[in-house]
């Protein structure tokens, strides 16, 4: 039976087409199988059905590929100079690699950001109680409970620990990190002692509603700034953004944004999507195979708006901070538009700021020039 050269290339484009998804379909299987056999804590989300079914997609990934090399037999066989078959072979070839490539970079656009949320690895709430806020207003005399109403209706809770005697004291404005929730915050906080700070939990944290995306806490930050600066208790001339871990990237948007008089950044990234996609890649045995960090929507960009911000910065970084290398942090310092300093904290993890008296020594002497 002869084949004619157009029903030929039609079967090949199909056959080609088809091992593509094969391929694509049995590393992903593979690799699926692979993370909820050894990462059981790992949440799959959507993904489940290619655990579920791992078999038969394999048997169909194996079939897609054998009805590839038949075409790819016949059309040797059409083929009668060898120059040409070698041709053909590496195209066929090269087209399978790219192909299915480019299908699993798609694939993992599709379902990224799923993983990232279901998993909690950018946001990690903590709720607390009414009668936990209550103990709070018992132990701490001098920590006011704050309720904010956004522009989209959202109740924020938290609390401004009075730390001044003047009419009009300076601001201190805390954004926290991705798990924490901020009443850790308040005895520390009564130490920096002639400053007020704002501590207001992330939407979804504390007793605060809502739940949080990149803008809304963006938005949130200007709103606090804004609520706050208004008061007739506060020196709105004298108002710090300080942000610790995920905090730092609104930090430097709300003072890319709003007249601060200072930031302070705890722990900074960069970019938080770059750091974000190293660590997918390392949980799921990537192997920063796939440009992840194009794929991330939720990214903190602040080595973005760190040129355009004129204002002193102080910037802490432990040396020893596996979560965001110092790195990360020296990279946003080196882009800083205003006055900057930084000072390394000798084996310094990514929690040191909760613990560590020589970091708030800075601070304070940070806000002391201010």
């Amino acid at each position: 039976m002869k084949f004619s050269k157009k029903r030929i290339l039609f079967f090949t484009i199909i056959s080609t087409l088809l091992s593509i998804l094969g391929v694509t379909g049995f590393i992903i299987s593979y690799k699926v199988t692979y993370w909820a056999k050894h990462l059981g804590q790992y949440k799959l989300g959507d993904l489940e059905i290619f655990r579920k079914y791992s078999s038969t997609i394999n048997i169909l990934a194996v079939c897609s590929i054998i009805l590839f090399l038949l075409t790819t037999l016949i059309l040797m066989r059409v083929i009668q100079k060898k120059s040409r078959k070698a041709i053909a072979a590496l195209s066929l070839t090269f087209s399978i690699i790219i192909g299915s490539y480019l299908f699993l970079c798609l694939f993992i656009y599709q379902n990224l950001d799923g993983i990232i949320k279901i998993n909690h690895l950018v946001y990690q709430p903590k709720k607390i109680d009414q009668s936990m806020s209550d103990k709070i207003s018992l132990l701490y005399s001098n920590a006011e409970e704050i309720k904010l109403n956004t522009s989209d209706n959202i109740n924020l809770y938290g609390w401004l620990i009075k730390n001044s005697s003047d009419k009009k004291a300076p601001l201190l404005i805390y954004f926290g990190g991705s798990g924490e929730e901020v009443s850790d915050m308040i005895s520390i906080a009564e130490d920096l002692e002639g400053w007020s700070v704002a501590l207001i939990n992330y939407r979804s944290y504390g007793l605060s509603e809502g739940e949080p995306s990149k803008i809304s806490l963006y938005n949130d930050a200007n709103s606090i700034y804004d609520y706050f600066s208004k008061r007739s208790d506060i020196d709105n001339k004298k108002i710090v953004s300080m942000g610790y871990s995920l905090g730092t990237g609104i930090a430097v948007n709300l003072s890319s944004e709003r007249s601060t008089a200072g930031t302070i950044l705890v722990s900074p990234y960069d970019n938080n999507s770059k750091l974000l996609s190293h660590k997918v890649s390392n949980v799921l045995k990537l192997h920063n195979m796939f440009p992840l960090s194009l794929f991330i929507e939720e990214s903190f960009n602040s080595l973005e708006k760190a040129p355009s911000i004129k204002t002193p910065l102080l910037c802490l970084a432990g040396d020893l901070d596996i979560n965001i290398p110092i790195q990360y942090s020296k990279n946003l310092v080196a882009a800083w538009g205003g006055e900057k300093t930084m000072k390394t904290i000798h084996r310094g993890d990514h929690f040191f700021i909760f613990s560590n008296g020589e970091s708030w020594n800075e601070i304070k002497n940070f806000l002391k020039g201010v």
